[in-house]
């Protein structure tokens, strides 16, 4: 993308990204920062622990995030806020048949 178009992202004209075990994404990259529209079924597995940093809007499903021993429950309208680190360490598990959210993270 040139930088003309980098102040209206519309993730409808982007392709998804398939990561397999029920996880896909679309992506918009620009500096340090990646966008992503998320999504997860049922199927999505997350054995390990995710350290990395993620702010999420919650646009549809419900998902369990344990973070660090303490689980959480997400729901449409609902913002994850995942600061990055071994004391945040977290994994999710999807409760409904899909789970869709806007993620910003940084690139690291």
């Amino acid at each position: 993308m040139t930088m003309s178009q980098t102040y209206k992202i519309q993730f409808d004209q982007l392709e998804w990204i398939e990561v397999g075990d029920g996880m896909r994404f679309k992506r918009f990259q620009q500096g340090e920062l990646q966008l992503r529209l998320v999504e997860w079924d049922r199927s999505m597995l997350h054995p390990n622990w995710c350290l990395k940093g993620h702010i999420g809007y919650m646009l549809e499903g419900e998902v369990e995030i344990d973070i660090a021993g303490k689980v959480f429950t997400y729901t449409k309208g609902d913002v994850i806020l995942l600061p990055e680190g071994e004391e945040h360490k977290h994994r999710p598990k999807v409760l409904t048949e899909k789970v869709q959210f806007f993620a910003v993270e940084k690139l690291s």
